[in-house]
């Protein structure tokens, strides 16, 4: 069974072809930079999910990831507290751009304080695991991709140069291949580097099951409501 899931866990991981990568593929391009002693944070959307089956810790103490209250923002607040319990090493976040605008301040901290961090911004234009659920549970999408619900221009943030701002190095790279390398270029770097990659907001890892309990409206008079329940 361990090998069946180790084939599944290489499946979703692997670099593919599609013009976005999926958040596992990330995963994937992270873990093959990260070293042994590396530790990994996350909180909300769907990263736990993939983390949760796709991650391999390699020592004790790698794996840091609140989702028992799906904490938006979270992650690189979090990351700066695992960084100052371990100093000695190498602490990656792993945050979608949701939980960005959500609160992102303590990268200026981690300038202040010369605790470096590693910051993996998966960009996929809002809240795109939310975005699933809504469509998954019979609705339709409203207002959770930027742009795409009320026909509006799209937003288009400038998360790069807005960590510059306060204080990282940043960067956006255009593949999962280029993102791989710049995790492990980055690994030694005096400051806090964040790398922005776009991912594709409609993929998700199926392999591993879920469950996710949604209630769904009683009486409603939109037929696609009526076909979730």
């Amino acid at each position: 069974a361990q090998r069946d899931w180790e084939a599944a866990r290489r499946a979703a991981t692997a670099p593919g072809d599609a013009a976005l990568p999926s958040d596992a593929q990330v995963v994937g391009a992270v873990q093959r930079a990260a070293g042994p002693d590396d530790v990994v944070v996350a909180a909300a959307g769907g990263l736990p999910g993939e983390l949760h089956k796709l991650w391999r810790t390699g020592a004790a103490g790698g794996y840091h990831v609140e989702y028992g209250y799906s904490c938006m923002g979270y992650e690189i607040a979090g990351g700066l507290g695992v960084k100052m319990a371990l100093p000695h090493r190498r602490v990656i976040v792993l945050v979608g751009d949701g939980s960005w605008l959500m609160m992102n301040s303590e990268i200026a901290t981690s300038a202040a304080l010369g605790l470096p961090l590693t910051v993996v911004l998966l960009d996929n234009r809002g809240f795109a695991c939310i975005d699933r659920l809504q469509r998954a549970a019979g609705g339709r999408p409203f207002n959770n991709l930027f742009g795409s619900s009320r026909g509006g221009a799209t937003v288009a943030v400038d998360f790069a140069a807005q960590a510059r701002a306060l204080g990282a190095r940043a960067r956006k790279v255009a593949s999962v291949a280029e993102l791989e390398a710049a995790v492990s270029d980055c690994a030694a770097a005096p400051v806090t580097t964040v790398l922005v990659i776009e991912t594709d907001p409609a993929a998700a890892t199926e392999a591993g099951g879920h469950w996710w309990d949604v209630p769904l409206p009683a009486v409603s008079p939109d037929p696609e409501a009526a076909r979730g329940e």
